[in-house]
């Protein structure tokens, strides 16, 4: 047993590593639309940890449960995640024939909080999501197309911009399957849009107690609760089902196409497949990430400055490692450690957890100046998110007032970032006590600088609580 462990460990963590990047260019735009059932959710934690998505929305259909408690909980698991910026829309009640299992539902509170909040309609959520996206977009239906397609007829300029829609329903078995009796007509409607459509369904493949324990090592917030809504099912053995619709997409070669009609394919998973490593892979979301030149960066020994090797394993356990990759990429760019750049990158990273977006995804309108050291927040903004000057994504805003703060530009959505006053107010206090102790241009205002920047912003300042989020209507 302990052999077989490390040997799935090793695979789980080199697949890992293979597939890591940081600031990734997304290979796929998607939005989902769920009816909430407890795979639904481990289906979204799947597609949430991986970095090759750019989800723009998701939203919630009549289906195993209402629309509105679909979609508050999918508000609070997506709060857990840090991705707050994905949008959410609710659909309509539409008096669906499900037997609503109270016991996930209840489950599903407990894991993910309980909220009543009124959201967006799904329709119209689901619309300009795709309108607004430059690119084609992957619709992955995990419920019933009710929502996708009077979508299609409320905007039907987006039949063109869907790729195709990659559905959970068994073609093989279409008669019976939930999801396509409960709108038969909104299949039928979609197929005369000729939108490619991809069938995708359980196999005999299950979640075995070996799969659960190897969970336990990786740390992720994803890999968590993937494991909570696994353990929870009263039954001996739990069936793989939607998450196939994530794996397909990062791995089309363990999957069979049979053409089923001009617009349809029918997909099945390959007899000799290893979904659950594939799955640990995928949600070990905190892992290091690879980037241009270098595999990795150094965190401790004698590569690594002293007053860094000497905190850097809190930095990591507090902020993960990626962070601290970004921060110190940006000290070396920036030629040294100080608080306004240690900010900025802080902000760079939190922007992209926020909307799980990727690299060229975003544009962004600082307005901290070219003076510094307020200024020196726009290199840390631009090493934390990917958006250069050369890129010609980033610019400088100096109209109005001189504030580390960012405008965000995202699928035709405005989102300010703006760091808290009280932070401001800590650092310029920081600043100017030490300009009157030592002089701008002494070493040892520079050298107690670094210990400052380092001590109290890098390592004690947490980026969920650094700034203010406005959506700018």
């Amino acid at each position: 047993m302990k052999k077989v462990k490390i040997i799935f460990l090793i695979i789980v963590f080199a697949l890992s590593y293979l597939n890591s990047n940081a600031h990734k260019r997304a290979k796929y735009n998607i939005v989902i639309d769920t009816d909430g059932k407890l795979e639904d959710f481990r289906t979204i934690s799947l597609f949430t940890a991986s970095l090759d998505f750019n989800i723009n929305c998701i939203t919630s259909v009549d289906g195993a449960f209402s629309p509105k408690a679909t979609a508050n909980n999918l508000k609070n698991l997506l709060k857990i995640y840090h991705h707050e910026g994905i949008l959410v829309g609710e659909g309509f009640e539409k008096k669906s024939k499900k037997k609503q299992d109270i016991n996930s539902l209840n489950f599903l509170y407990e894991v993910l909080g309980k909220t009543e909040e009124n959201l967006p309609n799904a329709v119209d959520i689901l619309g300009k999501s795709i309108e607004n996206e430059r690119k084609r977009t992957i619709v992955i239906a995990l419920g019933p197309l009710t929502n996708i397609s009077e979508m299609l007829q409320k905007y039907p300029n987006n039949i063109i911009k869907t790729e195709m829609i990659l559905w959970y329903c068994d073609y093989e078995n279409l008669s019976k399957d939930f999801n396509y009796t409960e709108n038969k007509i909104a299949y039928e409607e979609i197929l005369k849009m000729q939108v490619p459509i991809k069938f995708i369904s359980a196999s005999d493949k299950v979640y075995t107690q070996d799969f659960l324990s190897f969970l336990e090592e990786i740390s992720s917030k994803h890999s968590k609760i993937f494991k909570q809504l696994t353990e929870c099912q009263s039954v001996n053995k739990v069936e793989i089902g939607k998450e196939f619709t994530a794996l397909y997409l990062l791995y089309p070669n363990i999957f069979e196409e049979t053409k089923v009609g001009e617009f349809a394919i029918n997909l099945k998973l390959q007899k000799d497949a290893e979904p659950q490593i594939l799955i640990s892979s995928i949600l070990n979301s905190d892992k290091p990430q690879s980037s241009v030149v270098f595999n990795e960066i150094p965190t401790e020994g004698y590569m690594v400055m002293k007053d860094i090797a000497k905190h850097s394993k809190e930095l990591i356990s507090r902020h993960g490692y990626n962070e601290f990759k970004i921060t110190a990429l940006c000290s070396e760019i920036h030629s040294h450690i100080g608080i306004y750049n240690i900010l900025g990158a802080k902000v760079g990273l939190r922007i992209l957890e926020y909307l799980h977006a990727g690299l060229d995804e975003i544009k962004l309108v600082s307005y901290a100046g070219h003076q510094p050291p307020v200024s020196c927040f726009n290199d840390g903004l631009q090493v934390g998110t990917g958006s250069t000057i050369g890129y010609g994504t980033i610019s400088v805003d100096t109209t109005k007032q001189i504030y580390p703060a960012v405008l965000v530009s995202y699928n035709n959505r405005k989102i300010l970032f703006k760091i808290k006053p009280e932070f401001i107010e800590m650092a310029a206090n920081d600043i100017s006590e030490l300009v009157q102790k030592h002089g701008l241009e002494s070493e040892m205002y520079w050298n107690v600088l670094r210990q400052i920047s380092i001590e109290k912003y890098w390592l004690n300042v947490s980026r969920y609580e650094l700034v203010e989020i406005e959506e700018i209507e």
